[in-house]
């Protein structure tokens, strides 16, 4: 394998990742399948035996042809004309693989792959497309940055380089396959011994993907969405596909709930705010300010039974919620809400309430006998309907349920089929003559339900008695079921006390998001619950047990770790943040709480005391709350401490290199210091040298004192300097490494004595001769 062929191969793989993709967005195979296997032959055959390639003149008349093919396509619907234009991209593609290739070809089959990628993003919503988005990212840089080495080494194979260096045996051996003979071409040198391809190169590929990821995402979610427009393309096998499991019904048939708890479909996301400060709240906090152990969204409100069914009592309502500009009330909590379109025209609220804003195209219609709320015109299947709901910081000021028109409706009963629960009920009553009022009734029928032991819950349909009514079935041979059961019994037996009741149906209960602070509810948080007139209002029971309920609920909730549970986490980012995302969401998500944390700040910031102890408050709420390690702050927690980390990483290196730069300086300044004031012991060295003595690289400054003193010992007891080698060598040692420079008289004193020195080594010894 050689760098060539690494670069083929690379190439071939992102033609085929790019073909399996749009196969994937236009649910077909031809052509798109054909490309892969027509990819490999050209490979082999075309770019690396040569045996067969197109000429440019055939190449034409190709692309002519498959122009015409596709015209055929193009007169259709505006789908059809798209995908007229992406089978003309596959056509062009079999035509550049079929040529013989240069940097032009390969450039054209980047763009052409590149286009069939677009084109599957509009035909598709699928999270799979996004993970195979982020390969393709990956593979298109990896394959782009070898591009540039290849085109390098074939600039470099195409000049004549000069005779390589012999090799050893050993080091022909041994030598890579990678390994390429260089020489220096244009001021560009290419190194024998350095491979092309380096663990390096591969991890800087790999840092610099992840990288544009990260500043393509962030662009991506902060340009601000105004012109989404999901349905333009519409697919009718996607669609098929994406229709939610109904998990509500308004005519409730006892049996029905099971397949809707095991469902993991969202039904609505739920973000509250005081409607003040913008500041959120959370959503289980919210729940605990109305009085409530667990959210429950309200729905369609039954009224109606018959042989295990229910249904609400159908009466036309005119009437409708003020919105937040007729409201007086200015402290105001504010729910937004987000509902997917689950084929009922029911809105889904957190009460009590006093208002509400319908933010889609729709209006809101109020039943004032059941304050049942739905709308006028439900989204499309794959649409869904945004609106505001506003709750009275006072609960009082909200809309209170105390209206009771139709009672004799709440109390009907069908005697004759539930005869057996009714003498069922009146006999637990009777044999507890301390409960005097009908809430202490109510309370003890909703206690014997639920945590008697009695009864148990589950999801399993059977009926072990199908010729009675299923409510006797399950209070006196099953004693075990879902919600409804439960709820529809405990309406019963109070209507068999003569206490008004209605069964709710909606969903109770929901999850944090792993993306955002928002609040989702699923399929599977169905749930039905009574309401009973009692004390002139009406109150909410619950006679299903929780705990168990709960376990229910859980076990059906797809986890990270399993397949279901990672691909649907994906799929719901692509869907949410990527396909769905739009400039509400956008405002919620990003600029509401970017907006909220400036201004924050800049109010924190007047304060330096009260802004430490809220940090340290903050952050410690942060650390012992791991849910919220997988939230927007999080993410802004991870980005901010990376971003201080490299920001004092920066500053201690400019400081270190500061450091070094002024301490060199120093130094610098004191070599310089040093070495004019050792250039005695250089003229020192000179002198003897005239004379033939030279100290030797092994010999130190002492030790060649001691030879001057043997071999100078006359001259120098002439000019009186016996001691003076040793001195000048002690002198050095002092100034040179102890760092001790020599005094002005010092100074004087040596150049005097080297003057002297110098005089006697110049002026003829005793007893000498001159030659004639």
């Amino acid at each position: 394998m050689n760098l060539t062929l690494i670069f083929q191969i690379s190439v071939y793989c992102l033609i085929a990742l790019s073909s399996f993709m749009f196969m994937l967005a236009e649910g077909g195979l031809f052509p798109q399948l054909f490309t892969i296997p027509l990819g490999l032959i050209t490979l082999f055959f075309t770019d690396r035996w040569n045996k067969f390639s197109m000429s440019p003149l055939w190449a034409n008349i190709l692309g002519l042809l498959a122009f015409l093919l596709v015209c055929g396509e193009f007169f259709s619907d505006i789908e059809g004309r798209l995908l007229a234009g992406a089978h003309f991209l596959v056509y062009l593609t079999w035509i550049i693989l079929l040529q013989k290739k240069g940097d032009t070809q390969y450039w054209w089959l980047f763009a052409l792959g590149f286009l069939q990628i677009a084109v599957g993003a509009v035909l598709t919503e699928s999270g799979y497309y996004g993970i195979l988005l982020v390969v393709y990212l990956f593979l298109a840089f990896w394959t782009l940055t070898v591009f540039s080495i290849y085109r390098t080494d074939k600039t470099f194979s195409s000049q004549q380089a000069p005779t390589p260096l012999p090799r050893t045996a050993v080091a022909t051996s041994t030598t890579s396959p990678f390994h390429r003979q260089s020489h220096v071409q244009d001021g560009i040198q290419s190194d024998q011994t350095r491979k092309w391809i380096t663990a390096e190169f591969i991890w800087s590929s790999i840092g610099c993907s992840i990288s544009a990821l990260i500043i393509s995402m962030c662009f991506f979610l902060l340009i601000p969405r105004l012109w989404v427009n999901r349905s333009f393309f519409n697919n009718e096998t996607l669609e098929a596909e994406k229709r939610p499991l109904v998990g509500f019904a308004e005519k409730v048939q006892l049996g029905e709930m099971g397949e809707i708890l095991e469902s993991s479909e969202r039904v609505l996301e739920l973000t509250v705010y005081d409607n003040q400060t913008e500041e959120p709240i959370p959503v289980m906090e919210f729940v605990r300010i109305l009085g409530m152990d667990e959210p429950l969204f309200r729905g369609a409100v039954l009224s109606t039974y018959d042989n295990g069914s229910w249904s609400r009592l159908r009466r036309h309502s005119n009437w409708r919620l003020l919105n937040s500009q007729e409201l007086e009330i200015k402290d105001l909590y504010r729910q937004e809400m987000v509902m997917e379109s689950i084929g009922t025209n029911v809105l889904f609220v957190l009460q009590p309430i006093v208002g509400m804003d319908m933010l889609s195209k729709t209006e809101n219609t109020l039943n004032l006998d059941t304050l049942e709320i739905r709308q006028t015109h439900p989204p499309e299947v794959d649409g869904n309907t945004k609106y505001n709901v506003f709750t009275a910081k006072d609960l009082d000021q909200n809309i209170l349920m105390n209206q009771l028109d139709n009672e004799e409706v709440y109390l009907d009963l069908p005697r004759k089929d539930l005869r057996r629960l009714i003498q069922y009920t009146k006999k637990l009553i009777a044999d507890h003559p301390k409960l005097k009022t009908n809430l202490a009734k109510a309370k003890f029928l909703e206690s014997h339900l639920r945590d008697s032991g009695e009864f148990s819950y589950t999801l399993n349909m059977s009926i072990v008695d199908p010729e009675i009514d299923p409510v006797e079935d399950f209070l006196f041979n099953r004693k075990t079921g879902h919600c409804e059961y439960y709820a529809s019994s405990l309406a019963l037996m109070l209507r068999a006390i003569d206490i008004p009741t209605r069964v709710i149906s909606g969903f109770k209960g929901g999850d944090s998001s792993y993306l955002s602070n928002q609040f989702e509810v699923q399929q599977r948080y169905a749930h039905s619950w009574v309401e009973a007139f009692l004390d002139g209002k009406w109150i909410t029971m619950d006679a299903t047990p929780s705990l168990e309920r709960a376990e229910m609920v859980a076990q059906s909730a797809p986890s990270l770790g399993s397949w279901k549970g990672m691909s649907k986490f994906f799929s719901q980012f692509w869907s949410d943040y990527v396909i769905g995302v739009s400039f509400q969401r956008q405002k919620a998500t990003f600029y509401d709480p970017l907006l909220r944390a400036g201004k924050k700040i800049g109010n924190r910031l007047l304060d330096i005391r009260t802004t430490t102890v809220s940090m340290f408050q903050s952050v410690k709420k942060f650390l012992s709350s791991p849910r919220r390690w997988f939230s927007w702050e999080g993410a802004a927690a991870v980005f901010i401490i990376a971003g201080l980390f490299f920001a004092l990483k920066w500053f201690c290196q400019v400081m270190i290199r500061l450091i070094r730069k002024l301490l060199a300086r120093n130094q610098d300044e004191e070599s310089k210091m040093r070495s004019a004031q050792i250039a005695f012991y250089e003229r020192f060295q000179k002198l003897l040298a005239s004379k033939g003595l030279i100290r030797k690289q092994t010999e130190t400054q002492q030790e060649f004192s001691h030879h001057v003193k043997v071999d100078l010992k006359q001259e120098l007891t002439q000019a009186q300097l016996s001691e003076y080698p040793e001195e000048i060598s002690r002198l050095y040692y002092q100034v040179r490494y102890g760092n001790h420079p020599l005094e002005p008289e010092q100074s004087a004193e040596i150049d005097q004595k080297l003057t002297t020195l110098e005089s006697a080594l110049l002026e003829p010894k005793e007893g000498s001769t001159v030659a004639k």
